[in-house]
């Protein structure tokens, strides 16, 4: 039968054809095209011209002859159902993989289709539902039915049947699919023609079976869905997407090929990148998602929307890191912190690393935002503040700017790891930055140092682009290229070729007509001979790097001839080596020896040890005198190579000669220094130190040389001698000298005092803390030449101010390899600063000496120094500040706040100890306190026992405040301040009211009289620490604090409007605590507006009030937005805003005015001619001009306030003007014409007549 359907099909006339069929009963051709399609293993054209033949039966004219035309459709419609059936149940059965390799299902399924749309409504919609049935029971479904199904939708939608479709596509969604077959269901559905509600309810369920496919079937439906969302609804589909990939851990590879599809799908579709970048810049979370922010990344490529990306994720990222900076300032907000700036930090981090798994295209995106966060975040001026060198001592800045800094520098550090394909441009643009001087030059150095350190193999085909920096070293700013050639040492270690470039480039700098260039040569020189000496040290001795070291020995004493600057930096640098090197200290000893006997004078009778004149630069033309030869520093470091190399065993004879024959010298040049007067030395009374004269600049330069020599020859004298009553007498004649002609300069001209000023102790770290420690270590012990040197109390104070310079200078030397030997120092000098403080008291001599009048006491300096060495501990190893703390104080316990709680315990009792004794020490105490307010910010807030520190400091700082009448303006800053930012931190704000009450009862009510300020009203008050000299200090305190914390209330309020429209739950908290804080201020503020004020005092006030009503306005404004309850403590804040502040403000400004034209008044009534009149009449034009535009702006922000009041009130239905009362004198305008004119006829009257005098009008409120 199959051979005759095909032999008629080919027939032109298919008439005969269909007659045929007419005669074969559908069974039959059923059975035919069933067991046709079952043998089928191959691409049959048999089966294939067979279903056509069937098929084209029923497309001839119609015989009207024998049937009438409905019996002819309908046999027509059934031989089409028949093989419709036949293909749905062969492509349902078992046999799947045979169909899908044969390749015949595609052939049938493209005769079958154009027949569908020719099968009534009823038909399709059974037919479709046997497809679903098919797919619900059967774990896979051949994707040619749905081929099938599809057409039969589209089909049902054209003929417009609402009905079926509706109910076919129900039980479509809610069918049992396989999770092999819902990514061909979710390809039918992208081909159905669908309305926008089914579009939605298929978009939702297929983000819900997006959940159950496995993990190779995610990307091919990820790519479904974006080809859905070309209809719509792109915003469900991106945040679909986004939600599966933050709940579930899938492989990294899965979600790198998704976010492909997602970039191509951006690339064909403009909308969706909208939409994406609109997610990304509402819901700040997605920001802290890795596939999210990775997915942007990747769209970041397309070009149309790269700039926009870029700006959002700098925005966002810079806003993250500066809040974060706000919530650690701010305690009580944390807890509602909507950003977090390490978990930005996390992400990025980690998408970088993932970019080496397989996420190759976030590379370009994430190199160009890393490069774009370091400019961005560089300092304005940081061009210029290249100009001066970070001390290690003074810590790298930490602040928001730097953290982000870090981060984009350690981003492009690990691209640069796990890519080659940025390595090139990464050095390019750090080239860039370095040889432009860019804003961000030292960012970018420290990225280099960072690659070189961590990853040298990866830098090894890039040192080409290295030598080519090198090249332009001298003509760089000498930070820069110091800290470039610290970045590079590594390679000059391992790479001997690249040293020797080095060398030829140093050589040239060595000549350089900048003196920058020049100093950059011998820091290059000294880090390449510092890296040989190590070498030798650790491997021995080795013929070419000794050759080397010698080489750069022999370049650097050419510097011997050149500025002064330059041969300081060597002769330190050397000094330095020798210590740490004690086997190269012989060569350096002979070399900076000789350099020093070309400046001593030989001959004995001559009382100057030293030639001066050879020291220093001669101008005959009159400029300015400047140092050549810097012998003291040439000394020192001399002196420091001798000991070196007198402690080496290995020393040659020959040096060991030249070491007796220099110590020779050395004794001399000591004998004479002591015993010559200042006479002797062309120094005394009647010479002339006028820095405008040649005459004056040379004695100045003179006396600058000599004066670090006594201190040298004190260091030779005490170290290298054995202490007994000789030495002690020359090391007190010599301080003696020093001491003469410090007070001789001391006597001279405050510009040349400035000069004198500048000048730090030279004195050697090992003997300063030697002596230090003798003198006070074992004070029972002393033996009789330390008792006189102790007796000596300005010998003492040099010592204290020697140790903590000397400890510094050692600490910033970049040659000295010494960190635990330094830290060990710090703690041995701590231990001895606070026991000093524990032995004495205020009747101390080291507190009450008559020396000390005009300048800081012993105790002082020990406190200062005390403090100062906590800085450095805590900028040089911040890691270890807790370890360092325990050590001093000797405690064993591990907490941070109970070891630094115990540190202020001890210093807390030195404070009493000074405040109880006879004669109160208060600068003292002012120091210690500065000691105290430091430790306090080291407390870890986040540690539940915080509180509980602060409090006791708290308690105890406010009983001082009651108790104590401190009149020391500087020790009631300190008390004060400290009073209010741990009482803050604490959470005692009543403390800060109560305080701000006594000020108000001690000046006065503003309303009570016109009284004069100056004589404040009697009455009972608990803080006995306010008096007249300390009641402008302590308001100003209490004005900085309002001035800080509304600033924090504004960004507070800036917070919480992101937190109510992410709708978090604390919403009414936050609002709460907000509410309470603006009562504490308004609390304050409305003692200090009732309050007899200065002028200054007033002025600030004017400034908080206007801030307060601009925070008061921004709350109002956030209520407008997000009305929601109004909670009664909100309606307080707008009370008390009324009653307490506004009505109080006005009167003030009112007394204010009427008292300040009785000042005027009464100044005019004063006799006061000449210049005095002109300087008063100076000083209120500037007061008048200041008010004109701070009452004005004050007005305005009130009005402002009020206006979106009634705003409120209008929206809300609650009467918020009831508590408002407006004032008669709040329009007026300041006339700061009439001062001027009045002024000037004041100087014209007293000009013509002194002796009619008319008060000055002044400028008035009209």
């Amino acid at each position: 039968m199959d051979a005759q359907l095909l032999k008629l099909s080919k027939q032109k006339d298919k008439a005969l054809l269909k007659e045929f069929l007419n005669t074969v009963p559908n069974d039959k051709i059923a059975d035919i095209i069933k067991t046709k399609l079952r043998q089928s293993t191959t691409n049959d054209n048999d089966t294939v011209l067979l279903i056509r033949s069937v098929l084209m039966s029923n497309n001839t004219e119609p015989n009207l002859d024998d049937c009438s035309p409905i019996e002819e459709g309908q046999s027509n419609l059934d031989r089409r159902q028949v093989v419709i059936d036949c293909v749905i149940e062969w492509l349902s059965s078992d046999n799947r993989d045979i169909i899908d390799k044969s390749g015949l299902s595609s052939s049938v399924v493209n005769l079958v289709l154009p027949e569908i749309e020719l099968f009534p409504s009823n038909t399709l919609y059974e037919t479709a539902l046997t497809i679903i049935n098919l797919g619900d029971q059967s774990d896979t479904i051949h994707s040619k039915l749905l081929d099938i199904f599809t057409k039969i939708w589209n089909a049902l939608s054209a003929a417009n049947e609402q009905i079926e479709l509706n109910d076919v596509f129900e039980k479509l969604i809610s069918a049992n699919w396989g999770n092999q077959s819902i990514v061909g269901v979710c390809s039918a559905m992208n081909e159905m023609e669908l309305s926008n509600k089914q579009l939605e309810q298929c978009i939702d369920y297929m983000i819900r079976k997006l959940h159950d496919v496995d993990l190779e079937g995610v990307p091919p439906f990820i790519y479904q869905l974006l080809l859905v969302s070309r209809k719509g609804h792109k915003k469900n589909v991106l945040k679909g997407i986004f939600d599966y990939f933050k709940n579930e851990k899938d492989d990294i590879s899965v979600e790198g090929t998704a976010m492909l599809h997602i970039s191509f799908a951006v690339k064909q579709d403009q909308e969706l990148g909208n939409e994406l970048v609109k997610i990304m810049k509402t819901n700040k979370m997605n920001q802290l998602d890795i596939f999210s922010t990775a997915t942007l990344l990747s769209v970041a490529r397309i070009h149309r929307l790269q700039d926009t990306i870029i700006d959002l994720f700098k925005s966002a990222i810079i806003s993250a890191f500066k809040d974060n900076e706000r919530y650690q300032q701010c305690n009580w907000i944390t807890k509602y912190s909507t950003s977090d700036s390490t978990k930005f930090s996390t992400v990025l981090l980690e998408i970088a690393d993932r970019s080496a798994a397989g996420w190759d295209q976030v590379i370009q995106s994430m190199t160009r935002l890393s490069f774009i966060l370091i400019d961005s975040v560089a300092n304005q001026g940081a061009f210029f503040a290249t100009n001066h060198s970070r001390n290690k001592t003074s810590g790298e800045p930490n602040n928001a700017n730097s953290n982000l800094a870090n981060l984009a520098i350690c981003i492009l550090a690990r691209l640069f790891k796990h890519h080659d394909v940025v390595r090139s441009e990464i050095l390019e643009q750090i080239t860039s930055r370095i040889v432009t001087r860019s804003n961000s030059a030292n960012d970018f150095v420290r990225l280099l140092e960072i690659i070189i350190r961590d990853y040298p193999h990866a830098i090894e085909k890039h040192l080409t682009t290295l030598k080519d920096t090198l090249d332009l070293l001298s003509y760089l700013p000498f930070p820069i290229a110091e800290r470039l050639l610290n970045a590079v040492r590594p390679v000059i270690k391992t790479n001997q070729q690249f040293r020797d470039d080095l060398i030829l480039v140093l050589r040239k700098s060595l000549f350089a007509k900048d003196i920058d260039g020049r100093e950059v040569a011998v820091r290059g020189f000294l880090n390449v001979l510092d890296d040989l000496l190590a070498e030798l040290k650790q491997n021995g001795t080795s013929s070419q790097a000794e050759s080397v070291a010698f080489e750069i020995l022999g370049l650097l004493r050419r510097c011997f001839s050149q500025q002064s600057e330059i041969r300081a930096c060597a002769y330190n640098g050397l000094g330095t080596l020798s210590e740490d090197y004690t086997t190269f200290a012989g060569d350096v000893f002979e070399l900076l020896s000789a350099q020093f006997m070309k400046s001593f004078e030989r001959n004995t009778s001559v009382p100057c040890p030293i030639k001066l004149d050879s020291c220093i630069e001669p101008s005959s033309s009159g400029g300015f005198v400047k140092t050549v030869e810097p012998i003291h520093i040439l000394l020192l470091n001399t002196c420091r190579s001798l000991q070196a190399a007198a402690s080496d065993s290995s020393t040659c004879s020959l040096i060991i000669e030249s070491i007796n024959r220099f110590r020779s010298h050395i004794k001399s040049f000591i004998i004479r220094l002591s015993n010559a007067a200042l006479e002797d030395l062309e120094l005394d009374k009647t010479t002339s130190f006028d820095v405008d004269t040649y005459e004056g600049q040379k004695n100045i330069q003179y006396a600058m040389l000599l004066l670090p020599l006594y201190e040298i020859a004190i260091d030779y004298e005490y170290s290298m001698n054995e202490m007994n009553a000789d030495t002690s007498e020359v090391i007190l004649s010599l301080f003696k000298k020093r001491k003469d002609l410090m007070d001789l300069l001391s006597s001279t001209s405050d510009r040349s005092k400035k000069t004198i000023n500048a000048n730090k102790p030279s004195s050697s770290l090992k003997f300063i803390t030697k002596v230090f420690k003798d003198l006070f270590a074992n004070e029972n012990n002393l033996s009789e030449p330390l008792r006189n040197l102790k007796s000596n109390i300005e010998l003492v104070h040099f010592v204290v101010i020697s140790t903590g310079d000397s400890l510094k200078a050692a600490i910033n030397d970049p040659y000295r390899h010494r960190d635990e030997e330094s830290f060990n120092i710090c703690i041995e000098l701590c231990q001895l600063y606070l026991q000093i403080l524990a032995q004495e008291d205020s009747d101390s001599i080291f507190a009450n000496n008559q020396s000390f009048k005009k300048g800081p006491s012993v105790l002082i300096s020990l406190s200062n120094h005390l403090l100062s060495i906590l800085e450095i501990i805590r900028n040089v190893w911040p890691s270890r500040f807790v370890e360092f703390l325990a050590s001093v104080c000797r405690l064993t316990d591990s907490d941070q706040n109970t070891i630094i709680a115990s540190f202020i315990e001890s210093l807390r009792d030195i404070v009493m100890k000074f405040l109880s004794g006879r004669s109160p020490i208060y600068k003292e105490v002012s120091s210690i306190m500065q000691v105290i307010s430091f430790l306090t910010g080291t407390f870890d807030k986040s540690n539940q026992d915080y509180s509980q520190h602060a409090r006791q400091i708290t308690n105890w700082v406010n009983e001082l405040a009651k108790d104590r009448p401190i009149e020391d303006t500087g020790l009631t800053k300190e008390l004060i301040s400290l009073l209010i930012r741990v009482s803050s931190d604490a959470g005692e704000n009543h403390i800060i009211h109560d305080l701000c009450a006594d000020l108000h009862a001690y000046a006065g009510e503003i309303e009570s009289s016109f009284a004069d300020e100056d004589e404040p009203m009697e009455t009972n008050i608990h803080y006995q620490i306010i008096s007249n000299k300390t009641f402008n200090v302590i308001i100003s305190q209490v004005f900085d604090y309002l001035d800080h914390s509304l600033d924090e209330l504004i960004w507070a309020i800036s917070k919480l409007r992101l937190y109510t429209a992410n709708a978090e739950e604390d919403v009414p908290s936050f609002e709460q605590d907000i509410c309470e804080y603006f009562i504490l201020y308004m609390k304050i503020l409305s003692e200090l507006v009732r309050t007899v004020l200065s002028d200054t005092s007033s002025e600030n006030l004017f400034k908080n009030l206007a801030k307060l009503y601009k925070a008061l306005q921004a709350f109002v404004k956030y209520k407008l937005a997000f009305i929601g309850d109004i909670s009664q403590t909100f309606i307080k804040v707008i009370s008390i805003s009324g009653s307490d502040i506004t009505d109080r403000m006005y009167k003030f400004l009112t007394i204010y005015g009427q008292r300040q034209q009785l000042a005027d008044v009464s100044h005019g009534k004063k006799k006061n001619k000449g210049k005095r009149r002109k300087e008063i009449n100076t000083k209120q034009e500037a007061r008048v001009q200041r008010e004109s535009r701070m009452i004005p702006q004050l007005i305005y922000s009130v009005e402002q306030y009020e206006r979106h009041l009634i705003q409120l009130s209008r929206k809300s239905r609650v009467d918020f003007m009831q508590y408002m009362k407006r004032s008669t004198s709040r329009d007026f305008k300041i006339e700061i014409s009439l001062l001027n004119e009045e002024s000037s006829s004041e100087d014209e009257k007293e000009n013509t007549s002194s002796a009619s005098e008319t008060p000055s009008k002044r400028a008035r409120l009209s």
